[in-house]
């Protein structure tokens, strides 16, 4: 049930990205809908609403793999399940926040993402949009196809987490809320080489630390939960802008504790020769 509300948390971010565009129509909403309508302007906006539907999605996705190991009910068709819901939540609905977000913000102009868009950064736009989903629904493929072996590193992703790349398209939406003219100009931009980015990311062989592995389980240094503490009251302050510099740490921490370790002349094992077991009723988290 878990699981399924973070596919439901996706379909609901692809609604209100599509209510976004909605708006941009000439024909008035039928009468029925009218109250709806009111009651979703009372929120910032339909892109960050739809964005933040995604965050929750993220949410599920966490706590779904936590309470199927305290209750021992792991099983081969809840980690299917939850692959499936995340190509929706972590993978069609940020491309198509993207695409609302800038048909948006730009659709006074040619630059519309569309493989028939009149302007170039139109076409690259929906192509980026494209990419990030086929790489998402790759990414997710290929660690239940590598989750099967019995030499499977169950300590680090291979690539960047797909929940991972779709926080940080989330916070960049929820945040253009907060921006100036000029500096929503640049992200509306700049999102779609994010998202390339990301995508690339994604089918890398980079690999990521399990966050819940390397900072939350087992003895942790004092000095974590100082940490955590700090971050807490710097999130409840300040939500969305925490929110990006959290997940873009992350989306990052991969490629530069590569570069770190290659600087120092330590060589990077993705897959270790000696068999892992994984923990008991480990859930699959992709």
């Amino acid at each position: 049930l878990i699981t399924l509300g973070n596919l439901t948390c996706g379909f609901a971010a692809i609604h209100f990205g599509l209510r976004a565009m909605y708006e941009m129509g000439n024909n008035p909403p039928i009468e029925q809908i009218k109250m709806l309508q009111q009651v979703e302007r009372l929120l910032p906006s339909f892109l960050s609403v739809g964005a933040g539907r995604i965050i929750l999605g993220m949410v599920f996705d966490c706590f779904d793999g936590l309470i199927a190991r305290v209750t021992r009910s792991t099983t081969d068709f809840g980690g299917q399940l939850d692959s499936l819901a995340d190509v929706v939540t972590c993978g069609v609905a940020p491309a198509t926040l993207m695409v609302a977000f800038m048909i948006h913000h730009r659709q006074e102009t040619a630059i519309v993402p569309s493989p028939i868009s009149e302007h170039v950064l139109g076409r690259i736009a929906w192509i980026a949009a494209a990419v990030y989903v086929a790489f998402t629904a790759i990414r997710l493929a290929r660690y239940n196809v590598e989750h099967a072996r019995a030499d499977f590193d169950y300590r680090t992703f291979r690539g960047l987490p797909s929940p991972g790349a779709a926080g940080v398209m989330a916070s960049l939406i929820i945040l253009q809320d907060y921006f100036s003219d000029f500096s929503r100009m640049i992200v509306l931009y700049a999102l779609p080489f994010v998202a390339l980015g990301l995508a690339f990311l994604m089918v890398s062989r980079i690999p990521y630390r399990r966050f819940h592995r390397a900072y939350l389980l087992g003895k942790q240094p004092f000095g974590h939960l100082m940490i955590f503490a700090v971050i807490f009251v710097v999130f409840m302050a300040w939500s969305a802008p925490t929110m990006l510099v959290l997940v873009v740490w992350y989306a990052l921490s991969g490629p530069v504790e590569m570069l770190l370790r290659r600087i120092r002349g330590k060589s990077v094992t993705i897959m270790p020769t000696a068999i892992v077991k994984p923990p008991s009723g480990e859930r699959r988290t992709a």
